[in-house]
């Protein structure tokens, strides 16, 4: 089943910020097997097939991975420029995290996996699977993680288009560390 986003981040295309993409995504057995975003701003294009890694094409087509970054206080951290919560700023005083910045749509997943960032988090129950699809695989064959933020994996192409539980996005290296953050702060 394709899951398609044809405008992930409507407020930054209103606003005209730039950062809107494209999304496409290809599901089998409720899992992302294929990820493409498109920025048209940048003409960039990220594509991850599952087994095959995570690519990006801004003129040639380039390998991306993420950061090897495993210090949680030295992590870059992405936030949403439209929907940063309390909770969420608690998080990340939580997980002592010094360097954030806000960015629009699945920008903030393509930073990950490219290196640039290293996690990114939202409580919200108002992403959908459209909004996962394509980055989920992407972020996984860069070898990054994500996960609602008690740590359980997204199924596809299921009755409930939500995501309940907010989502994480890490580089992987800080994806335990960042569960237990969330878990100490919920408790």
């Amino acid at each position: 089943v394709w899951i398609i986003d044809p405008l992930d981040g409507t407020t930054d295309f209103v606003n005209r910020t730039g950062e809107f993409t494209i999304m496409v995504g290809l599901v089998e057995n409720h899992k992302s097997i294929l990820g493409i975003i498109y920025w048209p701003i940048k003409k960039k294009m990220y594509l991850a097939e599952s087994g095959k890694g995570a690519f990006c094409h801004n003129e040639e087509w380039e390998k991306i991975e993420v950061s090897m970054m495993s210090e949680m206080q030295n992590c870059h951290a992405l936030v949403s420029r439209h929907h940063l919560s309390e909770k969420e700023k608690k998080l990340l005083d939580e997980m002592e995290i010094s360097v954030v910045t806000s960015i629009g749509s699945s920008l903030k997943v393509t930073e990950i996996a490219s290196g640039d960032a290293e996690i990114y988090l939202t409580t919200t129950n108002k992403m959908k699977q459209w909004d996962t699809c394509a980055s989920n695989c992407i972020i996984s064959e860069a070898g990054g993680k994500m996960t609602d933020i008690s740590g359980k994996e997204f199924s596809y192409n299921t009755d409930a288009v939500h995501h309940e539980n907010g989502i994480l996005v890490t580089n992987g290296l800080i994806h335990q560390d960042a569960l237990d953050a969330i878990s100490r702060l919920d408790s």
